[in-house]
């Protein structure tokens, strides 16, 4: 009984600071207007957040002159905390801010700031209309914050493959080119990329698939991917479809 009550104060000790962690930087968040000032998080003095380090993860160009960038946090305690933000001209206009479970790459605790309707609204629209798409705003929230790897030989040994990158290569070898076009014409770079590269492979692609890609390509994400051991690779999408063109 002893046992089961103090590792129940000790869930509780660490949900509450994690929750604390999130208030805090969220609100400090929220008092930043442009991307710059966010590498002030490292040298402020908060309140109860203790920060060992902060690591800027990604910072990629996006569709209509957007940009995304991708934060971690390391806080002492607590668990890892992710920061995405959506930036035009080094403005912030709107932002995620989460806890992150390495061990399942999982979001937990997430919270918005900057929080900004009208810019997710239009930024769907915008996004609807020129891919034909019929996607929402929890579609763009879930792609944004969903951390895919673009990999077809990771690992010490080159043989895992990430789990998205399992799918489109299961998808490419069925010829499924409904998914991939989902995949291509989705808010993830990562995700457009394997849909690329799956119809490229396959071959055939109609008009519409073609402009998409070619858009794509004058945009060049920057894309999360993997290559032996190494992940985070800053390649880019014209050079992830290169081979398959």
């Amino acid at each position: 009984m002893r046992k089961t009550f103090i590792f129940i104060a000790l869930i509780l000790t660490q949900f509450l600071n994690g929750q604390n962690n999130i208030e805090e930087l969220k609100s400090y968040l929220s008092n930043i207007d442009n991307v710059e000032s966010i590498s002030t998080i490292k040298t402020t003095k908060f309140k109860t957040l203790s920060i060992l380090t902060t690591f800027d993860e990604l910072t990629r160009k996006i569709d209509f002159g957007y940009e995304h960038h991708r934060i971690l946090v390391m806080p002492n305690p607590g668990l890892d905390i992710k920061i995405n933000l959506i930036s035009k001209n080094g403005e912030i206009v709107f932002g995620w801010i989460s806890e992150y479970k390495l061990s399942k790459e999982k979001h937990i605790n997430i919270s918005t700031f900057k929080n900004n309707p009208e810019f997710l609204k239009s930024y769907v629209q915008k996004h609807n209309d020129f891919y034909k798409t019929k996607l929402n705003e929890s579609d763009l929230k879930e792609q944004i914050l969903s951390e895919y790897v673009v990999g077809f030989g990771c690992g010490e040994v080159g043989l895992d493959i990430p789990i998205e990158s399992k799918k489109a290569l299961r998808l490419t070898k069925n010829k499924n080119t409904k998914a991939l076009n989902k995949y291509l014409t989705s808010f993830s770079p990562e995700l457009q990329t394997l849909g690329a590269i799956g119809l490229l492979k396959n071959g055939k692609l109609n008009e519409e698939q073609k402009k998409i890609i070619e858009h794509l390509k004058n945009v060049n994400s920057v894309i999360y991917s993997c290559s032996g051991c190494l992940y985070g690779l800053g390649e880019t999408f014209k050079e992830s479809i290169a081979n398959y063109e």
